[in-house]
């Protein structure tokens, strides 16, 4: 029969209007079915009462007529959650439409009953049909029990019990037009002939019992199984459409079954068979308008028959169905009453996991809302204990915590950024579910929400050194959003503002009783606007300790659900799984051997039309797909900025298969215990940056051992040992730096809380009877096993590096070998000293009887031990910074062996019987080694210049002590002698080159006052060599010796004048004055004995500014024996001056009459002393030189003009 779409006329009783225009939106999200069914007009007087050939067939291409009106759809909202659980949350409604279409109608259907059950999943109501009837009555008397005897009792207890609950309409009339309708679709349905051939993959049943593949970002997790989904398993009612309605300002997901027809000239509309003879009221017109409104319909067709014969067609659009003849009614009070229930469902079903009743008997003026859970609980506390608690007995707290549970993952999976705000959704979800979900009947789905809680708080992938948590919000669209804050200024005007017009009720409709129910509403709702209170989560915002503290919290009660498994559900998900990918092997196999090709006898179809049922899905799923894509190529664009943190944090589960461990309880474990090992590493970072290390390492030991069973299970699991022990031997390092603190440290680390206790005994469990891999790392009271523990966690530590992490731990290490070198090196020091004074108390105590060799100790002296250990760890210091060729640590390292080096030319071993000048010298030539490798390291003093200037000094000193040790400590037979000497001078002068007094800095006074001891050394040293020249003669004196000798005098007393330094200036007074005492016995003319002696003299009086700087800085107070034994020696010498003088002036010429004056100055000196007494202190005879010398100097200057200048400091 041909197809006359344009021969349908337009229907000519629609009323006069203005143009309401009402906002809905319709987006498909999925289509199991062809759309549109090719229609064909029938003509006029065909009998529809005559059943057509293809009725209730189940072909594809009968386009869903089948079930469109026989089936029911039961919970329909729990199975549509679960098939998109990306709209959970983002929608206000997920129902059926026909639950849709009897809420919205609800202003004029005072006679029918509504009965449904409410539950609320983050911001989206849950709507279901509860057939009373059919799930009580009908049941057994153990079936929900608790809800038939408060039915009984509280609801059905007035009226007509019969028909006041029920919901449709069950009569022998109402059938016969049911089944007349599905034969008129049935014979509208164009039969083509060449009808596409469909995978079988693709059929509605298929498409209802496997959930779409989530996009997986991170690691496998158990997924509810379908018997757990639903309230009703049995059902498997699939729609012929799944909408986004968008109506107004409200989201609704839905789903229809509806026929939608279309044409060449229509290709979409909606076809309706009515009686003739009866006039359409107002709920079917509402109904046909809301039908039309959810699937984008723009127009319907209506067939009019009369007992079953074809009368005639017309067309009307959607727009004009309101105000058709006998059934107008008004799109605002429509759109009013949805956004009104809305609210009243929002403000009053708020406990996530409740379930609420929404109930209206026939007849009723009051819609009532009850919360069953809260009626049950309190029912069950009023019997006995023997009675099944609530989540036992109420069927729709698992499917609902199931619910929440893959709403909860698909949001975490599928987002490409999870701020606070969403992270608090997701948490508000799994807290809900955990508290709805038995653990001991569902261990798989509980475990796995503790697992993504724990994820949510510390994520995967983060950088335990510089954990970067989110702390701000973006702009993404929360769960719980809505437009309540909008809603609530606008409010008062949202109320129903119902016509005055009795036009827009029907004629079954008397009196103005319709628009009861609804005006109770909203009277609830203006009460409850003062009482209802925002329930939204609040955002995951906390301090680093706080998520780490959660995580471990959600660990521990994760791992604790893994008791719960047994062996048979093991092996049902086993068997669940193994079946589940042979048939995905089947699937693919098929398509390979049967590929979509063209028919030779088909005509391609245009592009517009559909090539595959299965497209349309895939359209579907194409946008999270897309935004998977997008958050994987963020993910590698974070990779590459962070490489060596992400490949130490690397995910194994994602490739997680059972086969590789047997069952999900390992999976879950291991995956919980490789979040311990993050969570465990980055709580470790947060305490070492606190400076709680005792605290610290326990959270490594802990997290070394997560890492230990995770290599037990898995061979390609990255290793964060090297991390983990890294840090550890960070840790032992700190302690021994920061040592009066060790008290606090041991304690922080036995402090650890309920969920470390438990998730310790569980890894303990697990490594029972395993080699323990590695040390405690348990902190010791004794400084040198902390800093061994120390190099020894580096060690280990470089065993599980890679390249690129071992350079920096060979770094530590060679830090630790160091400081541990340096205190072997003080502590063998203090350990000879004290075995040294011992010794010589023993001595003395003996009188000498005692034995002197150091061997006289069977046992190993213990400065030995430390000798050896600081040169092993010295040397095992320099070998860990050659190997990364760090030179400035390095010149370190052979700046401090060149100082063991000179600490032990001082030290006498067992085997020796004396420290020798030969073997003194050779290690000092070994310490001369080891600074110059150290300048080499560093080339310039440029590139290090504090370093470089230690090093310097550090080789200034040296030479400088090896020079003293030569010079005060020579060989006493000639033939060594003359070269010990150029030895000596040849180290002083070479020490006197390192003085560095150029460069401005904290040693250049140490520079100045040693280089002017060096100068006094070398003076002594010509000194020495004039006297033992062997000559009788002044004139036989080599003049230049001479010279140096008064040059380096004359420059050591400059300097040490300078610096004040009044002691060693006092010794190079007194030498200088001795040496022309011995140029004055050589001296063979008086005159020449005058003038040394005079130039002695002349310093004795210049001697007086040192004695008076010493009086004026310590009081005249004298602590120096030293010091006091050269104050008698200056005494002597000044009073053999000035005698020699006067002997000397009185044997020759005297033209200036100096003998008197000589003779004077010489008994003041005498006259000074009686005056005294013979025994005098230090400090008395300090202060009587320093009068003496002046009142010395006034005379000289009464006598004598003009005197040489006084040098002055």
């Amino acid at each position: 029969m041909e197809d006359r779409n344009e021969e349908i006329e337009r229907c000519r009783s629609i009323g006069p209007h203005e143009l309401d225009v009402v906002k809905s939106q319709a987006v498909i999200k999925l289509s199991p079915v062809p759309v549109p069914a090719h229609f064909k007009r029938l003509e006029c007087n065909t009998n529809l009462n005559l059943p057509p050939l293809n009725w209730l067939t189940t072909s594809h291409s009968s386009h869903g007529l089948h079930q469109a009106l026989y089936q029911s759809a039961g919970f329909a909202s729990f199975r549509l959650g679960q098939m998109f659980p990306d709209c959970v949350g983002e929608v206000d409604v997920v129902s059926d439409a026909e639950n849709i279409k009897q809420l919205l109608k609800l202003p004029y259907s005072a006679q029918s009953a509504i009965s449904m059950v409410v539950h609320k999943v983050g911001n989206t109501l849950l709507l279901d049909e509860f057939d009373i009837q059919k799930y009580l009555l009908r049941k057994a008397d153990d079936d929900w029990k608790w809800l038939r005897s408060f039915i009984l009792e509280h609801v059905l207890t007035y009226g007509d019990t019969q028909h006041n609950y029920c919901l449709k309409e069950r009569s022998r009339e109402a059938l016969q037009t049911k089944n007349l309708l599905s034969k008129f679709l049935y014979h509208s349905l164009k039969q083509t002939g060449d009808e596409l051939d469909y995978d079988v993959a693709t059929t509605p049943t298929q498409l209802t019992s496997r959930k779409q593949g989530l996009p997986i970002t991170g690691p496998v997790l158990p997924e509810p199984k379908i018997e757990e989904n639903v309230p009703d398993p049995k059902s498997s009612h699939a729609f012929n459409r799944n909408v986004v309605w968008t109506f107004e300002d409200i989201r609704m997901l839905i789903g229809t079954d509806m026929p939608i027809f279309g044409g060449p000239n229509r290709p979409c509309i909606s076809l309706r068979l009515r009686d003739a003879a009866q006039p359409i009221n107002v709920l079917t017109g509402i109904d046909y308008w809301l039908d039309n409104l959810m699937c984008n319909v723009p127009e319907v067709v209506m067939c009019y028959h009369l007992d079953g014969i074809v009368q005639k067609y017309e067309i009307i659009k959607t727009e004009d169905l309101p105000y058709l003849e006998n059934s107008q009614f008004s799109p605002q009070v429509v759109r009013n009453v949805a956004q009104n229930i809305l609210a009243f469902l929002k403000a009053n079903a708020t406990k996530a996991g409740h379930t609420y009743w929404l109930f209206k008997g026939r007849n009723d003026d009051v819609v009532k809302l009850y919360d069953l859970t809260t009626l049950c609980q309190s029912q069950a506390s009023e019997k006995s204990e023997e009675d099944p608690p609530q989540q036992q007995v109420n069927p729709f707290t698992v499917p609902v915590g199931m619910l929440l549970y893959s709403v909860a993952r698909n949001m975490k999976n599928t987002l490409p950024h999870i701020s606070p705000k969403a992270a608090g959704n997701i948490r508000a979800l799994l807290d809900n579910c955990i508290k709805l979900l038995p653990k001991e009947q569902y261990p798989q789905i509980v475990s796995s929400s503790h697992y993504i809680l724990s994820d949510l708080h510390v994520p995967a992938g983060i950088d335990p050194k510089a954990p970067k948590f989110d702390e701000v919000d973006s702009d993404d669209q929360s769960l719980y959003d809505d437009d309540e804050e909008e809603d609530e200024e606008d409010y008062e005007d949202d109320l129903l503002d119902y016509p005055s017009e009795k036009s827009y009720q029907s004629s079954e409709q008397g009196g103005g009783r319709a628009n009861v129910a609804v005006r109770h509403i909203c009277d609830a709702l203006r009460d409850f606007k003062s009482h209802a209170k925002k329930s939204k989560p609040a955002p995951l915002i906390a301090t680093t300790a706080e998520r780490c503290s959660f995580s471990l919290e959600h660990i521990s009660a994760g791992l604790s659900c893994l008791q719960y498994f047994n062996g048979s559900q093991e092996e049902k998900l086993k068997e669940s799984e193994t079946n589940a990918k042979q048939e995905e092997k089947r699937r693919i196999l098929h398509e390979e051997q049967n590929p979509n090709m063209a028919k030779p006898c088909s005509a391609i179809p245009l592009p517009y039309e559909q090539l595959k049922v299965s497209q349309q899905p895939a359209q579907v799923v194409k946008k999270p797909n897309s935004r998977a894509k997008r958050s994987k190529s963020k993910e590698l664009a974070t990779t590459a900025k962070s490489k060596s943190v992400n490949a130490s944090n690397r995910q194994m589960s994602a490739k997680f298969n059972t086969q590789h461990f047997g069952s999900w309880n390992v999976h879950l474990k291991l995956l919980l215990l490789e979040k311990a090992c993050l969570t465990f590493a980055t709580l470790a970072e947060h305490y070492y940056e606190s400076r709680r290390y005792g605290s610290t390492l326990r959270s490594i030991e802990l997290a070394c051992r997560c890492q230990q069973v995770l290599n037990k299970y898995m061979a390609n699991v990255v290793s964060q040992y090297s991390c983990l022990l890294g840090r550890a031997g960070d840790c032992f390092f700190q302690m021994s730096k920061n040592w009066d603190s060790i008290g606090e440290y041991m304690q922080q680390f036995e402090e650890q809380d309920a969920s470390m206790d438990f998730i310790g005994d569980e890894l303990a469990q697990e490594l029972e009877g395993e080699e323990e891999e590695l040390p405690s790392l348990a902190p010791s009271n004794n400084v040198e096993q902390v800093m061994l523990h120390s190099c020894k966690c580096y060690e280990q530590a470089l065993e599980h590096a890679q390249k690129a992490e071992s350079n920096e731990l060979l770094r530590r290490l060679g830090n630790v070998r160091n400081e541990l070198g340096l205190k072997y090196m003080y502590w063998a020091q203090e350990e000879y000293s004290e075995l040294m004074k011992k010794r010589e108390s023993t001595k003395e105590a003996g009188h000498g009887q005692t034995d002197d060799s150091p061997t006289a100790d069977p046992s190993e002296p213990l400065y030995v031990k430390l000798t050896v250990n600081s040169y092993d760890c010295l040397r095992r210091g320099i070998d860990a910074f050659t190997a990364v060729e760090d030179n400035v640590n390095l010149a370190f390292l052979y700046c401090n062996i060149g100082r063991f080096m000179r600490l032990r030319a001082h030290l006498t071993m067992p085997n020796e019987s004396a420290i020798t000048l030969e073997s003194q010298k050779a290690f000092y030539n070994e310490a001369f080694s080891y600074y110059e490798k150290a300048k080499d390291c560093l080339d310039t003093r440029k590139a290090n210049p504090e370093l470089w200037d230690l090093v310097h000094w550090e080789l200034s000193t040296a030479t400088f002590t090896l020079a003293k040790q030569l010079q005060d400590h020579s060989a006493a037979d000639k033939s060594s002698l003359v070269d010990a000497s150029k030895e000596v001078l040849e180290l002083l002068q070479k020490s006197l080159r390192l003085c560095d007094v150029e460069h401005p800095g904290a040693r250049q006074v140490l520079y100045s006052f040693r280089s002017g001891l060096i100068h006094k050394r070398i003076a002594s040293f010509h000194y020495s060599q004039l006297r033992s020249h062997g000559c009788c003669d002044f004139a036989q004196l080599p003049k230049s010796t001479l010279q140096l000798c008064k040059y380096h005098y004359e420059k050591a007393t400059q300097i040490l004048e300078s610096l004040k330094e009044v002691g060693d200036l006092l010794v190079v007074q007194l030498e200088r004055i001795s040496l022309h005492e011995f140029l004055a016995e050589l001296s063979t003319h008086t005159a020449q004995k005058i003038k040394q002696m005079q130039a002695a003299l002349d310093i004795c009086l210049q001697c007086q500014l040192i004695f008076a700087h010493v009086i004026d800085t310590n009081s005249g107070q004298v602590a120096d024996d030293e010091f006091a034994g050269h104050l008698t020696l200056f005494e002597s010498r000044l009073q053999n001056a000035l005698k020699t003088l006067t002997k000397l002036t009185l044997a020759g010429k005297d033209p200036k009459q100096l003998s008197k004056l000589y003779k004077r100055m010489y008994m003041e000196t005498l006259t000074g002393k009686h005056g005294l007494g013979a025994q005098q202190s230090s400090t008395a005879c300090l202060k009587h030189l320093h009068m003496l010398l002046a009142r010395l100097r006034a005379m000289c200057e009464t006598q004598l003009a003009p005197r040489p200048a006084v040098r002055v400091f």
